[in-house]
Parts: C-alpha cells; structure tokens; sequence
C-alpha cells in the first residue's frame, strides 16, 4: 500500500484527509514542517500533501527541501485562494507538482493523489531501465 505524510497544522483538516483516505493508503500525520522533516529521516513516503500556510516553515520551503532531499516523494501542496500566486511560484519552480485548493473535492483528491503516485512510479521505472540500457550500451 503506497505511503502518504500529511502534513497540516490545524488538526481539523489531518483528521479529514485522514478520514477520507485512511482506507486506500497507509497515512502518517505531521501537523508542522519540521516534524513531517522528522518523519521522512525515518520512513519512506511515496507522496507527500502539505498545507501552504504553516507557521515556522511554510509548505513551500517544506517541499523545495522535500524535493532537494527526496526527490522521488510526490509533492502536492494544499492552498486556499488567497495564496495563488505562490502557488504559480511553487509550480514554474517545480516545488510542488499539483496544487489542491481548500475545500477539496474527495473524488478529485484521490484521483490526483492516484495519478501522482502512478507518475512516480512510472519515473521510476523509466530511471531503472534507463540505468539498464545504459549499462548494456557500455557491454557492447
């Protein structure tokens, strides 16, 4: 079952993106930047759904050091309306992959979380026959 960390710090909405999701993945909460960093020292993630407005760190610094020290872990960021402009930053800087605003559709929040995790595995798949090839290009 793929892994998703959370990360929110109003514990309304981790206790709803866990209700939502807690039966199709294995879900780790974090309610602030620094102990989601915690938890991906320790547990490999396929995804990551982080809130933008966090005090300390925001979901932005959170993802572009996500991206910088995990760069297979999916990242979507989680955003009201009124933080659209960073939200284009986060996307033209690839920070976070996909935006969801605030309130979310369910049905469009599993099909986006589905898709990235697919896209990963994908990537990943196509970096380890690339390697292959690679590696029989060097035989011949």
């Amino acid at each position: 079952m793929n892994h998703i960390l959370l990360v929110d710090d109003e514990p309304e909405v981790l206790n709803a993106l866990t209700r939502i999701l807690r039966k199709d993945y294995t879900l780790t909460t974090a309610n602030s930047a620094a102990q989601a960093l915690e938890i991906l020292s320790t547990i490999k993630c396929d995804l990551i759904i982080s809130d933008i407005r966090m005090p300390q760190m925001d979901g932005i610094e959170l993802l572009a050091q996500i991206k910088r020290d995990y760069p297979s872990v999916g990242r979507v960021l989680l955003s009201g309306y009124a933080d659209m402009d960073q939200c284009q930053m986060a996307i033209s800087d690839n920070i976070a992959k996909i935006i969801l605003a605030k309130p979310w559709d369910n049905f469009e929040l599993k099909n986006i979380i589905n898709l990235m995790i697919e896209y990963n595995q994908l990537k990943q798949a196509n970096q380890t026959l690339q390697l292959k090839l690679d590696q029989f290009r060097s035989m011949s």
